[in-house]
């Protein structure tokens, strides 16, 4: 089988282990990381923080990378244990290092594994970046420089590689983003769902230091098959937190993807919470309650809820396409106080320019301790200011061909299926979103990480969504059949 190129999409570089994510290849990429550092760090010794999650093998992929790194002469520290990917982005930071590299695939399915670039600033890795990364790999390909693993079996680049762990400087650091004497003592029962991810350890410990005593968790076992479940905290991956909160009567519900830096939540009723009414509950809190004012910024096809809360608090707004690169880039600009992406990633001023699927729990229960309401309550008080929304997504397989050819389909114009069903215009900031008025819209794009097209939605009612879902899979459909 032919090996796809290694390309960095959305959210880094991804493949199915043993096929296209290989030691091989993670080794290539690394030598290329470590020819792009030495081209444009001259004047010292370059600096890699490395890092990795609970999936198959990672790591050891990652002291491939390390190794590589280091027998280039730079100067390489190696987590000493599993790390979510917000503990390695403050890591890079908080070393001053030059690059952070995150082994995870995030939220993929467990056959699948992959490499994170983070910049010296904690964030993802510009685009910039990635540009001259890829570039340097191709080069390392096209001229074989890595002639295999016997030239790595007769050096040692060992003196440049310190192990050492992140946790404790993380910790410290997110503790010091909310309000703990709020928290502390909490009286309602919390579940805590990690998804077998590698964020179990350190979160459920950060929890306990809270209220020990109402703390569940669910999936908090290293199983690198994620026996069960996908590892993204979307409602149809949840099933059995719903059901294990709903048995032990728990009030809220935290749920982490596999790398830690996406969120997703269950109300006292097992009730899926989204990304975009975390996003809104947080946003909302942030305005009203702690006065803070400056610009907003989300992907393009996360909820117009956060389009009327700038709208009535006199917020300005920023829209990028999807991929957290490109709202670290507007943090980056300054006066950000919130930015978030519909995949559950989500930011807030005061932290580096990352998601964090763990703070952003902590926020919540910051919020819900604060206002002496039930998350649901919360919510409902949300919905009676600036109105009820129904978002949702649904991917469907499709392989590379096949999303080729969709997107031909998309890039004619208005798909007639579209204008029959009240599609007036479109937005292609990335992918194709097409509105019938502000608050109702589907969104067809192309996953550039994972072989699926989604299907995205937002209605004012459960059957506006119902019939903007049928509208993007009849484009769907059209493709597959």
């Amino acid at each position: 089988m032919e090996k796809e190129e290694i390309k960095f999409g959305t959210d880094g570089w991804r493949g199915i282990i043993s096929e296209d994510f290989t030691m091989d290849r993670v080794r290539l990429v690394s030598m290329g990381i470590g020819n792009y550092l030495i081209k444009n760090i001259k004047d010292r010794k370059p600096t890699v923080a490395v890092g990795f999650d609970t999936r198959f093998l990672s790591d050891r992929f990652a002291a491939a990378a390390a190794e590589v790194l280091s027998l280039k002469g730079i100067r390489t520290i190696l987590s000493s244990e599993i790390t979510p990917t917000p503990v390695l982005s403050h890591a890079v930071v908080d070393r001053k290092a030059d690059l952070g590299i995150m082994i995870t695939a995030s939220h993929n399915p467990y056959y699948y594994n992959g490499c994170k670039i983070k910049g010296s600033f904690g964030g993802s890795a510009t685009m910039d970046i990635i540009t001259d990364i890829e570039k340097e790999v191709r080069e390392v390909i096209s001229n074989q420089a890595l002639s295999g693993k016997t030239e790595m079996k007769e050096k040692s680049g060992s003196c440049n590689i310190i192990r050492d762990s992140f946790i404790k400087a993380y910790k410290e650091h997110i503790l010091g983003q909310v309000d703990t004497d709020i928290i502390k003592g909490f009286k309602f029962g919390l579940l805590f769902e990690p998804m077998y991810g590698a964020a179990q350890k350190i979160y459920r410990d950060i929890l306990l230091g809270f209220s020990p005593e109402k703390l569940l968790s669910i999936h908090s076992t290293i199983n690198p098959g994620f026996p069960g479940i996908n590892p993204e905290p979307i409602e149809v991956n949840l099933k059995e937190a719903i059901d294990f909160l709903k048995l032990k009567k728990c009030q809220f519900a935290i749920c982490l993807d596999g790398d830690g830096d996406r969120i997703g939540a269950l109300g006292e009723g097992g009730n899926y919470i989204s990304s975009h009414h975390i996003f809104a509950i947080v946003l909302n809190y942030l305005v009203q309650r702690k006065g803070v004012k400056g610009r907003v910024v989300k992907t393009v096809n996360v909820s117009s809820i956060i389009d009327r809360i700038c709208k009535k608090n006199g917020l300005e707004l920023d829209v990028t396409p999807v991929g957290f690169k490109y709202i670290g880039e507007k943090i980056a600009g300054g006066n950000v106080i919130m930015a978030g992406e519909e995949s559950g990633g989500l930011w807030s001023y005061g932290n580096i320019p990352e998601r964090d699927g763990m703070l952003m729990g902590l926020k919540l229960l910051e919020i819900i301790c604060s206002e002496k309401k039930t998350v649901n309550q919360i919510l409902e008080d949300l919905y009676r200011e600036y109105g009820f929304f129904d978002y949702r997504r649904t991917d469907y397989s499709m392989d590379a061909k096949g999303k080729q050819k969709l997107v031909k389909i998309l890039e004619r114009g208005i798909p007639e299926p579209l204008k029959a069903g009240g599609v007036k215009d479109v937005v292609t900031i990335d992918g194709y979103k097409y509105h019938l008025d502000e608050d109702n819209w589907v969104m067809i794009r192309p996953s550039g990480t994972e072989a699926v097209a989604r299907v995205y939605s937002e209605g004012e009612s459960a059957r506006k969504s119902d019939y903007l879902q049928q509208l993007g899979r009849d484009i769907i459909d059209s493709i597959r059949n």
